[in-house]
């Protein structure tokens, strides 16, 4: 795609050059925050997963009936 893109601009008008440079930064930009939430979302979750396992056991060590899956 991106040589795609090089091959489209390259020796086209300076202002759609200007323009797709532009993009190019905007689209990366919101490209490295959608990563940047994937990261904090996937560490949450871990945390929170944490808590859940903990609650879990500790319920299983206060009655030995229940049975975790």
């Amino acid at each position: 795609m991106a040589k795609a893109l090089l091959g489209f601009s390259t020796g086209t008008d300076p202002h759609l050059v200007h323009r797709l440079t532009g993009d190019n930064r905007v689209l990366r930009q919101r490209v490295a925050d959608l990563e940047d939430l994937v990261l904090r979302l996937q560490q949450e979750n871990d945390a929170l997963a944490a808590v859940a396992s903990a609650s879990v056991d500790e319920a299983v060590a206060r009655d030995g009936s229940l049975t975790r899956a």
